[in-house]
């Protein structure tokens, strides 16, 4: 009797190993997916990161009858600051947009109404002149920061095979409800972002359709961005990059957009 219970006793203690085992694995394993998933996100955020210097660009912006119209800009780089000057539709200066704390604190200054805007919340999402770029897209704002990522699969994306993640925000109270993320199997390189709305449905999505080396990096030179729902398309291009020039911290600051 006693050898049938050591019997009995070994066997659900070996038991309960295994299954003591595969929950373990089965979260080491999910851990290792998440982590990989941030990861990847990591590198996309280096990838996207604006280099530090001067660049000359435009948006042209395209309508479902074929007419366009473009905006040119500047911007100028330091670290975690950025400032945007658009020009153009023989209005000159149109527009200011500085982007300070990495892109998470942005302020918008209009020279013909000599007013400054404060960009928060629900309006970092409001649109650059018209165009399908909000102005939180365009403020290379860290996504590893904002987004909780996971991998949910693979896909073909103009012939090459890509990762698909799937992007929660953190904080809710923005206008996407959720990112789908394609990066690029061999080099982790962005290729595409689905914007979904609150209810979780595509209503836009950007592309790198061109890029260009400059100092021993591959860098995104330009985006289309179209917007389902209009049939609009707003292409962004960067070119004319100086990055032996520096700034004074002054043009940073607030204060100064109106000068």
């Amino acid at each position: 009797m006693r050898r049938i219970n050591l019997r009995s006793l070994l066997c659900v203690a070996s038991v309960s190993v295994l299954l003591f085992e595969g929950v373990e694995m089965r979260a080491q394993n999910s851990r290792e997916i998440e982590l990989t998933a941030q990861a990847i996100l990591a590198r996309v955020d280096r990838t996207m990161q604006y280099p530090d210097g001067r660049a000359r660009g435009r948006i042209r912006h395209i309508r479902p009858d074929g007419n366009s119209s473009s905006v040119d800009f500047s911007i100028s780089v330091s670290g975690l600051n950025s400032l945007f000057k658009f020009t153009g539709g023989g209005r000159g200066e149109q527009l200011k947009v500085l982007y300070t704390l990495g892109g998470e604190d942005i302020r918008v200054y209009a020279p013909h109404s000599r007013m400054t805007y404060h960009k928060m919340a629900i309006d970092r999402y409001d649109e650059v002149l018209g165009t399908n770029f909000s102005f939180i897209d365009i403020s290379g704002y860290d996504l590893q920061s904002n987004y909780t990522a996971s991998i949910e699969g693979e896909a073909s994306i103009s012939g090459r095979r890509a990762y698909r993640l799937k992007l929660v925000p953190v904080f809710r109270s923005g206008l996407y409800g959720m990112l789908t993320l394609y990066v690029s199997k061999e080099d982790f390189f962005p290729m595409r972002i689905d914007f979904h709305d609150r209810d979780n449905a595509i209503f836009k999505f950007m592309t790198v359709a061109k890029t260009a080396q400059l100092g021993g990096r591959t860098l995104p030179v330009r985006y289309d961005m179209m917007n389902i729902r209009r049939g609009t398309v707003s292409i962004m291009s960067f070119y004319g990059f100086d990055t032996d020039v520096s700034f004074k911290s002054e043009i940073f600051r607030p204060e100064r957009l109106g000068d």
